[in-house]
């Protein structure tokens, strides 16, 4: 690993449906063996408990409940940061949460989905969020985007306005739009310069299906990793925030942006 570089590494696997004790499991499986690869930060495909329904609202948990702990327990029994999702109970509909867990089991980070899938009608059963969230691991910022957000450029500008290196994205992307989640993914990455760390989960998700498609790209648009296939994978990649502002210095093309007119448009 490089001086000043923080390696995560992206859990490519398939739930077992509505069985949170099998996925927590076979999560602190994989937990344990990418702190043996040297990971600052293990993360896991969107609703890994569960596994992805854009209707499914049981095991929804308040923040303190089975499927908080059995994250927190995962990043405390394998001694590192892990990010996992979770449907946070609100007053009204649940939300699609992403959270960040040190491995003292604190949650240091928590995000709700802004972009609902409202092709799949994730938006009549759950709320969405309306602020971004960021961390901060070894001197590496974070931003954190689920599945359908990859979609959204703006987001992404501004999570790099923020001053981001990165931003994790697990997600249930299917088999049929597989391609547009690669292309999102260099996408975003190449024209905000950062990295950008796509998780999914390997093939045999039950509904459309997923096929995988794992990986992170750097900063020059590059991927820095990816699964070979859609099978069960762990992908470990160095993130590097020399790289980044190497990028940003070398190409300037934030500076050369025109807020002040797309503001108006």
């Amino acid at each position: 690993m490089g001086e000043g570089c923080v390696r995560i590494c992206c859990v490519q696997a398939k739930s077992a449906p509505d069985d949170p004790e099998q996925n927590f499991a076979r999560a602190l499986e994989f937990a344990r063996e990418a702190g043996q690869r040297g990971a600052s930060l293990v993360v896991f495909p969107e609703q890994y408990p569960t596994g992805w329904d854009p209707h499914g609202t049981e095991f929804t948990d308040d923040g303190s409940g089975a499927i908080c702990r059995g994250w927190a327990a995962v990043a405390a029994e394998a001694g590192t940061h892990v990010l996992g999702s979770y449907r946070k109970e609100t007053d009204t509909l649940p939300q699609n949460v992403a959270a960040v867990f040190a491995p003292d089991g604190t949650r240091i980070a928590e995000y709700a989905k802004i972009h609902l899938f409202s092709p799949g009608g994730e938006d009549e059963s759950f709320l969405p969020g309306d602020e971004l969230a960021t961390f901060t691991l070894g001197g590496v910022m974070f931003g954190i985007a689920i599945c359908y957000d990859l979609r959204f450029a703006d987001l992404f500008s501004a999570y790099a306005r923020a001053g981001c290196d990165a931003v994790v994205v697990p997600a249930a992307w299917p088999c049929a739009r597989l391609k547009h989640w690669d292309l999102f993914l260099h996408a975003r990455a190449l024209e905000n310069q950062m990295y950008v760390a796509g998780v999914n989960p390997a093939g045999g998700l039950t509904g459309e299906g997923t096929c995988g498609g794992t990986g992170v790209v750097d900063p020059q648009g590059e991927a820095a990793v990816r699964a070979d296939d859609a099978g069960t994978a762990l992908l470990c990649a160095d993130i590097s925030p020399a790289a980044v502002r190497a990028a940003r210095a070398a190409f300037p093309v934030r500076a050369d942006r025109r807020d002040d007119l797309y503001s108006c448009l």
